[in-house]
């Protein structure tokens, strides 16, 4: 066979194999977060302010360096305005882990939960739209009034003609009664 000839036959059996073997125990991708899903993982920081809650998504995308900025903030408490900058400038984290040093207790609970860090990192990066959507969400649900439950009876003592709450102990046992209107 001529040179050129085994230079193509070498090309088109390259060009058929996939370009990249699937590494060994990789992992499938993950389905997409259902909506519900989505609320409960931002649910812990829905509430806080848009700009402080972005620094959370991207610090979520570097969990090896919130782990390390967690221990910095912890070793040293004190550090405060200018003094915490200056050491900040020692490492080379991104400026998203920077900025919640100043957020001790956010580092924290990033830290301690890194299963909940992953899952908002993968949703952050993968559906950033819904991640936002369920923001609106959870805080619009934490907005409306929190409605009673409909108790299904009533309880009435006997001897103070008179239901609960007015009554608040009873002598003998509480009788329970349907609600009615008042």
């Amino acid at each position: 066979m001529a040179p050129v000839g085994r230079i193509c036959l070498a090309v088109v059996l390259a060009l058929s194999l996939p370009f990249a073997p699937p590494a060994a125990g990789a992992q499938p991708l993950r389905s997409p977060f259902k909506p519900e899903e989505l609320e409960q993982i931002v649910a812990p920081i829905a509430q806080y302010p848009d700009p402080l809650l972005a620094q959370i998504f991207m610090a979520s995308t570097y969990p090896l360096e919130v782990v390390q900025a967690a221990r910095f903030a912890k070793a040293n408490p004190t550090l405060k305005g200018d003094a915490l900058n200056e050491a900040l400038k020692k490492y080379s984290w991104d400026g998203s882990v920077k900025a919640l040093v100043g957020y001790p207790k956010i580092l924290e609970m990033m830290d301690s939960k890194l299963d909940w860090m992953q899952q908002l990192a993968d949703a952050v990066l993968a559906q950033q739209k819904d991640t936002k959507d369920a923001v609106q969400r959870v805080r619009a649900k934490a907005q409306q009034p929190a409605q009673q439950p409909a108790q299904a009876y009533w309880y009435y003592c006997a001897s103070a003609s008179a239901y609960y709450p007015t009554v608040p102990a009873c002598p003998e046992p509480w009788v329970k009664v349907p609600p009615r209107a008042q």
